[in-house]
């Protein structure tokens, strides 16, 4: 793997999409400020804002990926002599970048209970990640007539399963949440999601190793 064709990658990615991206952010915090204004003082925003940011790997799963498919792109770079390795890593670092830069900014606005709280803010920032991750992954992998909802399927069967083990009331709650108050409980669970995140990402690289051209093109 050549670290500077990787940043060439980047490069690339960055003037493509550097002008709509930057537009985007704008957006995404000016409608965020602007919903805060009428969220109660008492409730907390860090949810809303976390929710918010997951529009962000959606656009990065068309644009890094279901946009160069459509026009065979990653048929013409794989003409070119460049590794497989740096091609997948370099959409998945750019999108991740991004995500980090939202979050970071977005909470740090709008939701700096998330920094307050001991463990929060990384937590949901690695989630994001793994989020993120997920959602470049399938619009590779998976038709895109599907892509767009197998992360959110996927998400919500886990949600769902949580809601089914650890409900209101139930052992598996007062255990998680026992945890969650442990010092090595946020530690642990944001390493879990990093773990889940890498897990993602060497996946689909080893995926589109072994892929065929046509399996990377519509």
């Amino acid at each position: 793997m050549n670290a500077r064709t990787l940043w060439i990658l980047i490069a690339k990615d960055i003037r493509l999409h550097g002008r709509p991206l930057l537009l985007v952010f704008a957006a995404i915090l000016s409608f965020v400020g602007l919903v805060i204004r009428f969220i109660p003082s008492e409730a907390s925003p860090v949810g809303f804002v976390a929710n918010v940011n997951m529009i962000i790997p959606l656009l990065f799963g068309e644009w890094l990926i279901a946009r160069e498919r459509s026009t065979r792109s990653f048929a013409w770079l794989r003409s070119l002599p460049l590794d497989d390795r740096t091609l997948a890593l370099s959409k998945f670092l750019f999108a991740s970048a991004c995500g980090v830069v939202l979050w970071t900014v977005s909470s740090g606005l709008f939701a700096r209970e998330a920094w307050q709280s001991r463990g929060v803010a990384p937590v949901t920032l690695c989630a994001l990640l793994a989020f993120g991750a997920l959602c470049v992954a399938t619009r590779w992998r998976i038709n895109w007539h599907l892509a767009h909802a197998v992360p959110f399927g996927i998400l919500g069967m886990l949600l769902l399963l949580g809601m089914l083990v650890a409900g209101e009331g139930t052992a598996a709650r007062a255990e998680l949440i026992a945890f969650w108050n442990a010092p090595y409980g946020p530690p642990l669970m944001a390493a879990a999601l990093l773990l889940v995140y890498l897990g993602i990402i060497w996946n689909t690289i080893r995926w589109v190793e072994r892929a065929d051209t046509w399996q990377l093109v519509d």
